[in-house]
């Protein structure tokens, strides 16, 4: 029996990208053959109930955040002698274990979107365990060519593509107060992530709306003002079902990024049935998404991308991207490059 303990401190965190990617490879993990996943659990973190029958789920020390990261989860790993896998872009500092590293996003000339303070700390972790990771493992062949750049004397990455599958579980909710037929775009709201580019968007087509899942920033508010904009909407923050419920209804789903490790929205919405994906033209968008989008430049903002016409991926090219983009997949390719083992 292969025996795995698993970082737990993602289940104290909010559910975003990174948190998902933790979550699914361990319900991967529950219905692995042959697997043991132990989750190391913080004093303040709850084990998920559904779907993860199998996975033991064990508390861990009396200390919280970094401190329980940096000292209680290794000396636990130490006792039980078994290989520890991070999933979370955060390991422990002097205990070699195995990393999952999304992006580089703190060593890119985005200095906008993040503090100086979590860049500076993130530069000096990841200094230290990445070179000393036992395996390296990241989500697209573009965050590899990265993380090789900025540590050529690391391991090399191996590739684990986010999943789609947990999109097919979640129910709807309807989102109360915006339009019947709308283009959605789905993030965080930071400079890298573009969201200017749909503001003109709005304004250069105000015969259509946009709806933006992300909260409504003072700059993005005096714009829409100022310009007299009433075609483009805010959500805020939305639960997984309200977010099920826009991607069935969207017209087409629009990603204007600068940068992305991945980029699962758009993966979400192909998932559900959307067939019209406009994506900016950056190297991962490209690696992922290839015959099932329309790239455009993301500083045109005059936009000249067309939002009309046929759909952008065919049944083929859709199938194709989620027979990529599986969590079962790319567990297995977590748990046979951590055992040693090949397809």
């Amino acid at each position: 029996m292969r025996r795995l303990i698993i970082n737990g401190r993602f289940l104290t965190q909010r559910l975003t990208g990174v948190q998902r990617y933790a979550l699914e490879i361990l319900r991967e993990f529950a219905k692995t053959d042959g697997l043991q996943a132990i989750v190391a659990l913080p004093p303040d973190a709850e084990a998920p109930q559904e779907g993860f029958d199998g996975v033991e789920f064990v508390r861990v020390g009396k200390l919280h955040g970094r401190y329980w990261e940096q000292i209680s989860l290794p000396r636990y790993c130490r006792k039980q002698k078994l290989p520890l896998l991070n999933t979370g872009n955060r390991a422990p500092l002097f205990f070699r274990s195995n990393v999952i590293l999304h992006d580089v996003v703190y060593l890119e000339k985005l200095n906008a979107s993040f503090s100086k303070k979590w860049i500076f700390g993130s530069k000096v972790e990841a200094g230290n365990y990445i070179p000393r990771a036992e395996n390296l493992f990241t989500v697209s062949d573009f965050s590899k060519s990265r993380i090789c750049h900025f540590y050529p004397k690391a391991k090399e990455p191996v590739v684990a593509y986010n999943g789609h599958e947990h999109i097919l579980r979640i129910g709807t909710s309807p989102v109360e107060g915006l339009p019947e037929e709308f283009y959605l775009s789905v993030g965080s709201v930071v400079p890298h992530k573009n969201f200017k580019y749909i503001l003109y968007l709005a304004k250069n087509n105000p015969d259509r709306n946009f709806v933006i899942v992300g909260n409504l920033s003072e700059s993005f508010d005096r714009f829409l003002k100022e310009n007299e904009i009433e075609n483009c909407y805010f959500t805020g923050y939305l639960s997984d079902e309200q977010l099920m419920w826009l991607y069935k209804r969207c017209q087409g789903f629009i990603l204007p990024s600068l940068y992305e490790g991945f980029g699962i929205p758009p993966l979400e919405a192909v998932t559900v049935g959307c067939r019209k994906i406009y994506l900016s033209d950056i190297p991962v968008f490209r690696e992922i998404f290839g015959d099932c989008a329309k790239f455009f430049d993301p500083n045109d903002y005059e936009n000249t991308v067309a939002l009309d016409g046929e759909n952008t991926a065919t049944e083929e090219a859709a199938q194709a991207l989620l027979e990529k983009c599986s969590w079962k997949r790319s567990a297995k390719i977590i748990v046979d490059t951590i055992f040693g083992e090949k397809e």
